[in-house]
């Protein structure tokens, strides 16, 4: 079993993902560690562009591909990731350069100490947002706000999607899951009733993406309003 297992979910990420794939080694030189990009059978060539940088030496072995053509979605591809991964620490990051992958090994070293997960916050001083319209601000604290009041959750940025946990949080809320949507992380807190006192945010300035296109969408809102209603009546019938 490795020490880490770094998780890339993709959709259509040729544009980004060799320049992500490229900046990690050296930021995880420390550790055992692993690469996991798992693709969602992008139609513009994503995951054939990482079987090419696998056979770069830079990665050493370390590179590896997950392609998925059932159940898409970023929360299941999460989770399928989590389940085919080999490291007692894990990571999620975005392909699309939004999330600072030099904030990595700082989330790794806190998990790796005392913490059950470390979270790329954008609300804790130092984090927040650049290039956000106002009315995507407003709907990012609507939920945010929302999600803290509903599911009790302490953490300032429940919304995040860049993160690491122990392996044995993942393994604790794994049979109660029900991955819907895109917010995996706030899925797993409420499930596997992570302490307020286990938990560190640490600040970074979330950039829109340059290349591509956005994810967002009608349909993932609404997905994300199913998946909180019901972690909320969970949350009410087992208190």
């Amino acid at each position: 079993m490795r020490f880490l297992s770094v998780i890339v979910p993709t959709y259509n990420e040729s544009a980004n993902i060799g320049g992500l794939l490229r900046a990690l080694p050296p930021l995880l030189a420390p550790w055992d560690y692993e690469i996991i990009v798992v693709d969602d059978n992008s139609p513009d060539g994503t995951a054939g562009l990482v079987n090419q940088l696998r056979k770069d030496r830079l990665f050493e072995g370390r590179l590896r591909l997950l392609r998925r053509t059932r159940d898409r979605g970023l929360s299941p591809a999460v989770v399928e990731a989590f389940e085919w991964s080999t490291g007692r620490l894990l990571a999620v990051l975005d392909a699309d350069r939004s999330h600072d992958e030099t904030l990595l090994p700082r989330l790794v070293e806190s998990v790796g100490r005392d913490a059950w997960v470390a979270v790329g916050s954008r609300r804790v001083p130092g984090g927040g947002a650049d290039q956000w319209p106002w009315y995507r601000q407003w709907t990012s604290s609507l939920a945010t706000g929302v999600a803290r009041a509903l599911l009790g959750v302490a953490l300032k940025d429940p919304m995040s999607g860049f993160f690491a946990l122990r392996r044995d949080v993942f393994e604790k809320s794994r049979s109660r899951l029900r991955p819907r949507g895109y917010k995996i992380l706030l899925e797993i807190l409420v499930r596997a009733r992570v302490p307020a006192d286990r938990v560190r945010e640490f600040p970074y300035v979330f950039k829109d993406r340059r290349q591509g296109y956005s994810k967002l969408s009608p349909g993932v809102a609404g997905a994300f309003v199913r998946q909180l209603l019901g972690l909320a009546a969970d949350r009410w019938r087992n208190r």
